[in-house]
Formats: C-alpha cells, sequence, structure tokens
C-alpha cells in the first residue's frame, strides 16, 4: 500500500488523538500539564473544535493567541495539531457578519427568518448563516486563507479539519424543520441550476407540472411532494458538494502538503457519496458509550458497518474515525451510564482492523460551557486519570507495538450490501428514515456477527467479482441503480443477488410504478399482488410463520410486506400467512423478498435466512469458529500473511477454536507476544470478557 503524500507522523501508521479545545474551553493554564499527559500516553494529536465568531470578533481581525499556544505546545510535547475551521454546520458565523447583511440569515421552509440558536454542542450560538450568501465565501474564505497562511510551516500542523459533520445550513436548528435554506439566494441558485439542465417543457415532464414562465418555478416545501423534492435535494447535495470543494481547492492553493478533512455521521447520508471525494480523507462521528454495556452486544456491528461505508466513499480507501465519544453522553445535572473503559477500547481496536487511517477521542477534558460536560471526556472533572484513560493508554501502546504490520490492507468481501442514497431519501419522505438504515445494517450486522466480511456499496461503484449482493430497500429505481445491476448480471456471471422489502417500487422520478420491480418486473418473472403486514394482533394469534426454504420462523415484531407472485419460470420461495413473500429467479441468480430479514425480528438480519442465501452463493466465513462465539476480522499484514483480528462482545471470557479456511502453518498472537499451536489446522484462543486477540498467520513458504 502506498504511503500518502501529504504529511504523516514518522513511525506512526496509525496515529491516536484527542479532541481537546472547543474555544474557549477548557482554560489555557491547564493546557501544559494536559499535552503532557496525552503525550505520555502514547497518542499523538490534539484537535481543536472551536468557531468562526471566537476566531474573527471583528471583521478582519483574527483573535488566534490560544491557537499560537496550541502550536507552539505540541512543539514542545511532541504533539501534531489537527486544526478545524468551521465555517459550516457547527457555530454561529460572526454576529457583526449577520448584522451587517442580515439577509444572509437561512430562511426556512415557512419562509420565516431562523433566529440564533443553540445546543450542548455549540453552547454560543449555532449556525444561521446561508453558504449561497456571497458572504460567506468572502469572509470565511478571508479567515481560511489567513488561518492556513499563518500555520502551514508549523511543524507541528498535521490535518486541516476543513467541515465537520457536512450538512445544511441550520441542519440542527429546532425552526428548520430538517429542510435546506429557502433564502433568495438559494433559490436563485437553484433556479439557475434547473435551467442548466432542464428547457421548461424538460422541467413540466419531469414535475407532472404545466409551467408557462419560469418566473412560476418554485421549490417543493413538503416531503410530501416527492417528485420535486427529489430534485431540490440533488441540488443542495450537489451544492453542498461544491461548497466543500471550494474550501479544499482554496486550502491547497496556499498549503498542498497537509491533509484536509471532512466527515459525516455514524450512519450513512444521502449526500455522503457525493461530497466525501473532494476531500482527501473523509470520517465520522460516533456515540459510543452503551453498546457493550448493554443487553445487546452484537449492535457494536453498527459502529462496523459505518467503518466500512466511510471506507468505501473516503478518496482511495482512506478515512478516520474521528470522534470515538470518551464518556456519556450526555452529561448534564442528572447522569447516564457511563461508558466502559473496554468498549472505548474496543471500538479504537475496530476502528483499526476496519482500515482506519487513525483515529481520535472525543474529548479528553470535559466541556465546562454546557451540558455536554461532564460528559464526552477521557479525564475526571479535574483533569485526572479515569480508568477510560489508562485503558486507552494500554490500547495505543499495544497498538503502536503492531506498527511494523500497519498500514493494513482490507482485501474485497466476497458479499456486498447496497446502501441506496435515493432509496433513503424516499423513506425519509415518508417518516421512514429509520427503517431504512435499520434494515441497510440489520443485514450487514449479522454477516459480520457471524465472520462473513461484507463490502458496503452503493450504484455507483463496481459491484463485478462479488458472489452475493443484497439490497435492502433499494426501491427508487434510479438509472445508475438499474444500470449497475444490468451491468453485474451481464458481466459478473458468478454474483447472485437478494432483493428486500422495497425494491424498485417507484420509478427514478419518484412515481410509484405501475410495474415492480420497475425495469425488471418481466425479466425476473415476477408481479406485486398485494401489500399487507404483520401486526401485534397477528403476533399474538400466531398468524406470524415465515415458512422458507430455511425453516420456519416466527416473526417477532410488526413489519409490512409484498405479497408476490411468480410468473413464468420463476417460483415462490417463502410464504407468510398463506401469502407468497419471496420469488427466485429459475438460475437462482435473483431472489427477491417482500420483506426485510431485519424488519420482522427486531432490526437484526435473522440469520437462518441471511446465512442461508450466503451458503447457497457459496459465500463461507475466512474463519470457522467452534466453542465459546467470537468475531474475527481478517486483514493482510504489511510485512505478508494475515492479521487475525478476534473480538470477544460478550461479557464473559470465550474459549474458542479458530479454523482459518486459508489454512496456516505457524500463529503468534501478537498481544502476548507468544506462538500458538496450529493442531489440526486450528488455533486455541481464550478471550477475556469485552477483550480481543491479534494473531499473525504468515504465509507458507
Amino acid at each position: 500500500m502506498s504511503e500518502p503524500a501529504f504529511v504523516s507522523i514518522p513511525d506512526h501508521p496509525f496515529p491516536v488523538g484527542t479532541e481537546h479545545y472547543r474555544g474557549p474551553i477548557p482554560k489555557l493554564d491547564v493546557w501544559d500539564g494536559d499535552y503532557a499527559r496525552i503525550r505520555a500516553a502514547g497518542m499523538r494529536i490534539v484537535r481543536s473544535h472551536s468557531y468562526w465568531n471566537h476566531m474573527e470578533p471583528r471583521p478582519g481581525r483574527y483573535e488566534l493567541d490560544d491557537f499560537d499556544l496550541m502550536f507552539d505546545l505540541g512543539e514542545k510535547h511532541g504533539l501534531y495539531v489537527w486544526l478545524d475551521i468551521m465555517l459550516g454546520t457547527h457555530g454561529a458565523c460572526p454576529e457583526w457578519l449577520t448584522r451587517e447583511h442580515p439577509d444572509m440569515r437561512v430562511v426556512n421552509y415557512l419562509g420565516q427568518t431562523v433566529s440564533s440558536h443553540a445546543s450542548g454542542a455549540y453552547p454560543q450560538g449555532g449556525v444561521i448563516h446561508c453558504y449561497d450568501h456571497p458572504a460567506w465565501r468572502e469572509y470565511g474564505g478571508g479567515l481560511l486563507r489567513h488561518v492556513i497562511n499563518r500555520y502551514k510551516d508549523r511543524p507541528s500542523l498535521l490535518i486541516w479539519g476543513l467541515w465537520d459533520g457536512v450538512n445544511y445550513s441550520a441542519a440542527w436548528s429546532p425552526q428548520g424543520g430538517g429542510y435546506p435554506c429557502y433564502c433568495d439566494y438559494t433559490l436563485a441558485k437553484y433556479k439557475a441550476w434547473l435551467r442548466e439542465r432542464y428547457t421548461l417543457d424538460e422541467l413540466n415532464e419531469r414535475f407532472l407540472r404545466r409551467y408557462r414562465r419560469w418566473e412560476d418555478v418554485e421549490p417543493p416545501r413538503s416531503h410530501n411532494n416527492v417528485v420535486e423534492m427529489l430534485v431540490y435535494r440533488r441540488f443542495h447535495y450537489e451544492n453542498l458538494a461544491d461548497h466543500l470543494k471550494w474550501m479544499v481547492d482554496t486550502a491547497n492553493a496556499i498549503d498542498p502538503h497537509h491533509e484536509k478533512r471532512a466527515h459525516g455521521a455514524w450512519f450513512p447520508r444521502p449526500w455522503d457519496e457525493i461530497c466525501a471525494p473532494y476531500a482527501d480523507s473523509w470520517g465520522m462521528s460516533m456515540p459510543s458509550n452503551n453498546l457493550l454495556t448493554s443487553d445487546d452486544p452484537y449492535k457494536i456491528a453498527e459502529r462496523a458497518f459505518a467503518f466500512d461505508w466511510s471506507r468505501s466513499v473516503g478518496k482511495n480507501g482512506r478515512w478516520w474515525n474521528e470522534e470515538i465519544y470518551a464518556g456519556m453522553s450526555p452529561g448534564g445535572v442528572v447522569w447516564n451510564k457511563q461508558s466502559d473503559p473496554q468498549e472505548t477500547t474496543t471500538l479504537l481496536w475496530m476502528t483499526l482492523a476496519h482500515g482506519a487511517a487513525g483515529a481520535m477521542f472525543w474529548q479528553y477534558r470535559p466541556e465546562y460551557l454546557s451540558f455536554e460536560s461532564p460528559g464526552y471526556c477521557l479525564t475526571a472533572l479535574d483533569g485526572r486519570d479515569t480508568p477510560r484513560l489508562t485503558s486507552a493508554e494500554e490500547a495505543v501502546s499495544q497498538i503502536q507495538g503492531l506498527r511494523e504490520h500497519l498500514p493494513l490492507d482490507c482485501p474485497p468481501a466476497d458479499v456486498a450490501v447496497i446502501y441506496h442514497p435515493e432509496s433513503q431519501e424516499l423513506f425519509n419522505y415518508n417518516e421512514e428514515g429509520d427503517r431504512f438504515v435499520a434494515d441497510v445494517r440489520g443485514v450487514y450486522r449479522t454477516l459480520w456477527a457471524n465472520g462473513i466480511p461484507a463490502d458496503v456499496l452503493s450504484p455507483n461503484m463496481d459491484w463485478s467479482g462479488y458472489k452475493l449482493v443484497i439490497m435492502p430497500n433499494a426501491a427508487l429505481m434510479t438509472a445508475e441503480l438499474q444500470g449497475r445491476i444490468e451491468e453485474t448480471l451481464e458481466n459478473s456471471p458468478e454474483t447472485r443477488f437478494v432483493a428486500e422489502g422495497s425494491f424498485g417500487m417507484y420509478s427514478a422520478d419518484g412515481q410509484s410504478s405501475y410495474a415492480p420491480p420497475e425495469g425488471f418486473a418481466e425479466r425476473f418473472g415476477v408481479r406485486v399482488a398485494d401489500f399487507s403486514g404483520v401486526s401485534e394482533f397477528d403476533i399474538r394469534e400466531r398468524r406470524n410463520q415465515l415458512s422458507t426454504a430455511y425453516g420456519d420462523l416466527s416473526i417477532t415484531s410488526e413489519c409490512g410486506y409484498a405479497i408476490l407472485e411468480p410468473l413464468g419460470a420463476s417460483k415462490a420461495v417463502a410464504t407468510l400467512d398463506g401469502d407468497t413473500v419471496a420469488v427466485q429467479t429459475e438460475d437462482a441468480r435473483f431472489t427477491w423478498l417482500g420483506l426485510t430479514t431485519s424488519a420482522g425480528f427486531g432490526d437484526v438480519g435473522v440469520p437462518e435466512v441471511v446465512l442461508g442465501l450466503a451458503r447457497d452463493a457459496g459465500v463461507t466465513a475466512p474463519v470457522e469458529i467452534s466453542g465459546d462465539r467470537v468475531v474475527p476480522v481478517v486483514r493482510r499484514s504489511r510485512l505478508g500473511g494475515r492479521l487475525l483480528f478476534v473480538f470477544n462482545v460478550e461479557r464473559s471470557v470465550a474459549r474458542s477454536r479458530l479454523r482459518p479456511r486459508e489454512p496456516a502453518a505457524t500463529a503468534h498472537d501478537l498481544l502476548t507476544q507468544t506462538d500458538l499451536p496450529v493442531i489440526d489446522g486450528g488455533i486455541e484462543v481464550e478471550i477475556e470478557p469485552w477483550g480481543r486477540a491479534v494473531i499473525h498467520l504468515p504465509d507458507s513458504a
């Protein structure tokens, strides 16, 4: 794997650091001692997350003495600086800017001007300024250029954070309603965008309208206007990408040598893939304080899903886990379950195993300026050690001990789980966005928890060579989705397809299809006869029995389903209360389940069906597990051979036998520095609760 062209930390192929400063907290008099402890813990990066109104309190007058100190202390203590410049999503622009340009304020979907507000993440003001107002690039560009010129030659500089949580103007405003901006500047830009792509007649055809003048064209202001909202949202996603590109281009013109970062969230969002290619790397924030300590520890697979999505969309596969929440979420005057140290370090190890460039904790000290205190932090209120900090210190030391094996190579999996952004849009409009995300993560989780790797892909990525492609709720049959399915059917004969739930129910323009799956009904030999659902009454009355080729199953939670009818040579392969709910083509290359594998099973892909479909496609886990349940992740080592990460996510000791599908003659435990006997192709391991093993399997001579 080639090394990145930008500045890196020598001898630290997987650096770990922590967010430390969100101006003006913590106070400057504790920094020197904090930096010494951070460095002693083996961490190498300190990050700021400070806001525009803190940096430029007067027009063109930048007050950055605190950031000067950050670089000075970084150089004193051997720490690198990750400096965020917050022009969008988080934190207010300077108050003088919206006072001098009142038309810069966001206008919500009801035509109301958004007013100042706050949250735990930005107690001194949230974003109320529209990015489409020319003053944003004028003054924001001034700050960007000044800060980059000021610090670009500092030896402790590592990364420019250019957009934390890429999102709409005032996306988190309580007055915004989750809609984008409707100010005059945005509407004019949208109108120009439309006119570049459509004549008025073409727009009428696309929108099912009878406009006779462009002056009459207005953006939709309700998600119920599905056809037009899909277009308006697409404009905003491309607009976000253009703004990010402007930031990156501006920074690169001054400093082409340091990495430019942006990030998303712990769940996929429809604009991630559009924006991510403009940054050098992508990433995500990650609430994480009560997963292993819950009754459902395998829910931690949802974080692995986010990791693999970030790796898929990151430029050249480069991504960071930008925010491992290091304490309870949130704090305030009452308190929640505190993060267990083992959970914090498990997430750090999972980040490494899923191919990240590095990881950051959020945050080091408690934030005293909002009700995020006393949450999220590695230290106690007075800055002294907690078990979380000492556990992180041990994990960082162990990871650094693996440096000769890093960076890891993550080879393609046999299974692809398809995330379709436009279909997520459709579900969001129907207030079913959580259902969409749960179904995509549900099937991934079952594969991950059973040691079967899966890549998270979109229709814009290459699907060829996969043995199994699973498409949960690919409801909106866009040209990209239809083209990718057809191309893969034609050029990748080994690939089997499984569609789950709502598949091709809508045509590309957002209209309900009369012959779903749109574009494929005749080819796959299936007709949608009707729709129904399993209710709580049905579950009580045992009218919830799903009969499949993999056994008879009881649906345990309410869910909807499509009643399907096989046509031609296709055949029924599952029934529910006498109705056909799954159809398969004669050659078995395509299977459509009219319900998802997780919606009726508590948001967990039901193992009998998911693993049965995998077996039918010739997919087997890279490591056979017997004994107690553990989760293996296999990667390629830079030294050659394989690294086998083995996670025990349960609260009891795991005694397991691991039998790699690819035989190994020798095995070496990298954490205990001991050789493990390989007997009949198997390796015996014992792993503490919430612990892990890292085993090197050299290539055979």
